[in-house]
């Protein structure tokens, strides 16, 4: 019999691997969970931020509110009201001093010598001698606020060219948004 040769191919020895496609793929599988990480976080930051923004402009609303409140107080504009504000004579001259009298009322005068600092930095402007919102108009609560808006006026006078006097009005007031951390201070003159 005759034998045929068979020709074989060569075999060699398999390479070693080196375990790249594995390092590569948990490399890219750590960039992805960050990135997932990351957008997580800043989606919740962009959240809080959001509420933050409407709770500070509630409170801003709110401070407008109780301006507008004082003003209708001073301007005597609400029919039936329970003081009648007429110049300075309505005016405690000793308002947020250490014996505070129930005449306060939130209207406050230091006198014809004047200021010798503004009397809403001295004094509380969460209780007396400062006024709730809508106290003297009737007006509503305001919803959602964790606290209703308070207001302080000062009045002054000042001599006007040609003899006469004119009285003014400085209007301080203090808002809380939803939160109560969120606090507006809004401050106007008014001349009625």
């Amino acid at each position: 019999m005759k034998t045929t040769p068979v020709f074989r191919a060569p075999v060699f020895p398999a390479p070693r691997q080196s375990g790249a496609a594995l390092i590569t793929g948990l490399v890219f599988l750590v960039v992805l969970t960050m990135l997932g990480i990351t957008s997580a976080r800043m989606s919740s930051l962009e959240e809080r931020m959001a509420g933050n923004t409407r709770d500070r402009a509630l409170a801003m609303n709110a401070g407008e509110m109780a301006l507008r409140d004082a003003e209708l107080d001073l301007s005597n504009a609400v029919s039936g009201a329970s003081r009648d504000i007429s110049g300075l004579s309505s005016f405690t001259a000793d308002c947020g001093a250490s014996t505070v009298s129930t005449t306060d009322n939130g209207l406050c005068w230091n006198g014809v010598a004047g200021y010798g600092s503004p009397v809403w930095t001295s004094v509380s402007m969460t209780a007396a001698p400062s006024v709730a919102y809508g106290d003297y108009t009737g007006a509503s609560d305001i919803p959602l606020v964790s606290a209703q808006p308070r207001y302080l006026v000062e009045g002054f006078q000042k001599n006007e060219a040609g003899g006469g006097q004119a009285f003014y009005y400085r209007i301080t007031v203090r808002a809380q948004g939803v939160n109560e951390n969120t606090v507006i201070w809004l401050q106007e003159v008014y001349r009625p």
